[in-house]
């Protein structure tokens, strides 16, 4: 695969606001094409990073580069970026088309051109027909495709989306999700996306980036941040996890729940606290008599696509998912597979996940 061109790079991006510091010390780089999305819980840093690289705010230390220029002092109306926020901000008093036209209208562009653009746009969001009615009389998601059309018709490089499915329901969040993405491709531009929702960052990005408290946790493809996840913070926040305290025996021999299990890991030393992370799919429902442990079912909760289980071993209560059920009060085994046991250093403290809300 050619590595692609980075397009944005950030270097040591600090920020505060009145004495405290909600970014600090950050370093990412953005490649062209990518669709990259920052993620985290409320109060990360995610939205003032999207807003650093827009222009809206300016770093307290560091420096934003694009194409290897510095632009850190540029405003944002010299950037070659455009966003969309949550909520539109569409002029009420104007149609579909004038909405979309603004921009290019400021330019001073002449009108045969601004009205192929237009067309060429409300087309591209699957609005063709709609130019002359009023964006009040349309639906959430509607609007939301002419926000976007807006910022595209102006061709920035990079389009910055901070969270602009929020206000949409669930349905139709899903779809526009595939249409983002699908757009995307089509287009062959950058997006940075701003999301607080996991699957919604594992559905849509080429990459992700995990956010706490200012800093940057993990960056990877999303089966990277699933699969091997960094630490217990970015294991609980993305997707659901058992996450317990266990001590490494030695190297692909770990010791947790009152049994040693066999592992892929090594280089944590021997007889050393670590965490360990299973995910609850990982874990195989099997006789009592050929189980690694064995427990009893004390709930079950049916999902659509699978069963939830809560399996108490007497040590630990394990949340198993599988598409069989076992009654509640019955007595099973526990396989899991040397592969779907995630060693990680211990975090000393995990806080509270907040998972919505405004940053």
């Amino acid at each position: 695969m050619i590595e692609q061109k980075h397009l944005i790079d950030l270097k040591g991006i600090s920020k505060e606001f009145d004495g405290t510091t909600v970014l600090s010390n950050i370093d990412l780089y953005v490649r062209k094409n990518e669709f990259l999305t920052l993620l985290g819980p409320s109060g990360c840093g995610k939205t003032t990073t999207l807003r650093i690289i827009g222009g809206f705010e300016y770093p307290t230390t560091g420096t934003v580069y694009f194409e290897g220029k510095d632009i850190t002092e540029l405003p944002p109306y010299k950037r070659s970026v455009n966003t969309v926020f949550q909520k539109y901000a569409l002029f009420p008093h104007l149609n579909v088309q004038d909405n979309i036209a603004f921009g290019l209208k400021i330019k001073k562009l002449h009108k045969d051109e601004i009205k192929k653009r237009v067309n060429r746009m409300l087309d591209l969001v699957n609005l063709k027909g709609y130019g002359k009615r009023s964006v009040e009389s349309l639906s959430g998601g509607q609007q939301q495709r002419i926000a976007i059309a807006r910022a595209l018709v102006n061709e920035p490089e990079v389009l910055l989306l901070d969270e602009p499915l929020g206000a949409l329901d669930l349905k139709l969040r899903k779809e526009m999700q595939l249409e983002l993405k699908s757009m995307q491709q089509r287009l062959g531009i950058t997006f940075i996306y701003v999301t607080h929702d996991q699957e919604e960052a594992l559905t849509m990005s080429d990459t992700v980036v995990v956010m706490r408290d200012g800093v940057i946790l993990q960056i990877g493809d999303p089966k990277t941040i699933y699969d091997e996840p960094a630490n217990a913070f970015v294991a609980d926040f993305i997707g659901e996890s058992n996450i317990l305290r266990g001590t490494m025996v030695c190297d692909e021999m770990v010791h947790f729940s009152g049994y040693d299990f066999p592992c892929v890991d090594s280089g944590f030393g021997e007889n050393v606290p670590v965490d360990v992370v299973i995910r609850p799919e990982d874990i195989m429902i099997v006789g009592d008599d050929i189980g690694q442990i064995s427990g009893i079912v004390t709930s079950v909760l049916f999902k659509g696509v699978h069963y939830e289980m809560m399996i108490d071993t007497g040590e630990t209560e394990f949340k198993v998912h599988s598409t069989v059920m076992q009654p509640q009060g019955s007595q099973v085994g526990l396989s899991i597979v040397p592969y779907n046991i995630h060693i990680m250093h211990p975090m000393p403290q995990e806080p509270e996940i907040d998972e919505g809300g405004e940053e």
